[in-house]
């Protein structure tokens, strides 16, 4: 009879345990995973597909890019480096143009090296269309303006759309203080993204 006790015991247990779990086996389902967007922009632009990484480039006060999502989940970080001519802020923008919904804020990253920051969340359905914008705030010189790009070797404007997984990039632009210039180079802002 105890011997009986005990297996009902540990049974109920087990489905307390199961029940209060995750229903699916995906790691990223409750972390901010940083680098979703950043590797896939290492990838494609990378310099075996004809890119150069250029760390301090394209003196315009606005960089900004559209992509399309292609998961569920929210996006939950923004990263960016500051260049060694800036150690002030900007204002960062992530606005879903699909469901109109939202995020800027002041941002001041690390020198050093890709600085993620925390934002508030971004819902993201399948397909939505995601517009990332950097404008510098308060500047001096125009050489403060200056940020990561990466351009085509060959200097032609970068052939957009491109894909790779569940990440689209469909355009560019830099304006403020001169421009526009549409597709010229592609911003290095990457997202962190939580999937559902």
């Amino acid at each position: 009879m105890k011997q009986l006790k005990n297996i009902a015991c540990l049974a109920l247990i087990s489905l307390f345990t199961f029940s209060s779990c995750d229903s699916d086996d995906d790691a990223t389902n409750n972390v901010c995973e940083n680098t979703y967007v950043s590797s896939i922009i290492t990838n494609v632009f990378s310099s075996s597909n004809g890119y150069d990484d250029l760390p301090e480039y394209m003196d315009l006060e606005t960089h900004e890019y559209r992509i399309r999502i292609n998961a569920i989940g929210e996006i939950c970080s923004i990263g960016y480096q500051n260049p060694s001519t800036w150690t002030g802020d900007y204002i960062m923008e992530v606005i879903n143009e699909t469901s109109n919904t939202s995020y800027s804020g002041l941002h001041t990253f690390s020198q050093a090296q890709l600085d993620y920051q925390n934002i508030t969340p971004i819902p993201v359905n399948t397909g939505d269309i995601i517009k990332v914008v950097r404008t510098i705030n308060n500047y001096s010189a125009l050489n403060e303006t200056i940020g990561r790009v990466l351009r085509k070797a060959d200097y032609s404007n970068v052939p957009y759309p491109i894909g790779q997984g569940s990440v689209e990039f469909l355009s560019s632009n830099f304006y403020g203080s001169g421009g526009p210039v549409q597709d010229f180079a592609q911003p290095y802002i990457p997202l962190g993204f939580k999937v559902y």
